[in-house]
């Protein structure tokens, strides 16, 4: 199975129906801050919100600790919209981006 990481600050209740609906943009200067340290590493950005490849994908473990220190930058979300959930990653922000 193939799966994405939509990181942002999202409506929860939004989630429960696997819909992505920023409440606040992402900060550009946070975002450009954390990809540096992943280079090559690609990131899509949506309205208001960025998708960062995960399971399945190649990248996957950069795209994690992507999110994850995103996510310790900015206190965003990090979500697993295919199956409705907010994801966990606490232990990813530590590992190395190259």
């Amino acid at each position: 199975m193939i799966h994405d990481l939509t990181i942002g600050h999202l409506d929860p209740a939004a989630l429960r129906e696997r819909k992505a609906i920023a409440v606040k943009p992402l900060d550009p200067a946070a975002v450009a801050r954390v990809l540096v340290g992943f280079p090559g590493l690609k990131i899509e950005e949506q309205d208001g919100y960025f998708v960062a490849p995960w399971h399945g994908r190649e990248d996957g473990e950069r795209g994690e600790a992507f999110a994850a220190r995103l996510q310790a930058e900015t206190g965003c979300l990090v979500v697993d919209r295919r199956n409705g959930r907010i994801v966990e990653l606490g232990r990813a922000a530590g590992r190395a981006a190259g």
